[in-house]
């Protein structure tokens, strides 16, 4: 009998940690596809964010799109885990100038190399670009938005 009990007590023991492995399996893809969802909302907010400024602070000089090859990179809290602990990532942000806007000695800090006749209504387009840099466990992931701004 008590051979009995100490088969059934270990079998039981066996089903119990096969069980919880099987949750924990269950839980590790919900922790990914969180992360992804709360990345794809900051993003989200970037997009939002570059349609929303003005064009005239998109160009200036204090732009939070410095003009490509230049960049600007912050840590952000992109939301929370379960318990309160942030999830943290970097944002890059730059802007490029279309090659057709106006060059620089006709029309300041447009980048581009037309003339007057490829240009004439003096259009500006820049490519607004945000990159989000984040890990889960020992991988690294890259999101990128390119908005296209043009007045």
């Amino acid at each position: 009998m008590l051979v009995e009990l100490a088969l059934s007590l270990a079998l039981l023991t066996s089903i119990g940690l096969v069980v919880f492995q099987g949750s924990l399996d269950i839980l590790a893809p919900r922790q990914w596809i969180i992360q992804q969802n709360m990345s794809d909302a900051y993003l989200t907010y970037e997009e939002a964010y570059a349609q929303r400024i003005s064009f005239e602070e998109l160009t200036s000089i204090e732009s939070p799109w410095p003009v490509y090859p230049q960049k600007v990179t912050t840590e952000v809290e992109i939301g929370k885990f379960p318990g309160g602990r942030p999830i943290m990532a970097d944002v890059t942000r730059t802007r490029i100038p279309d090659n057709n806007n106006l060059p620089d000695n006709i029309l300041p800090n447009y980048g581009g190399t037309g003339t007057q006749a490829t240009n004439p209504s003096e259009m500006q387009t820049w490519q607004v670009q945000s990159h989000l840099s984040y890990k889960i466990g020992t991988n690294e992931y890259v999101k990128s938005r390119t908005i296209i701004r043009t007045q």
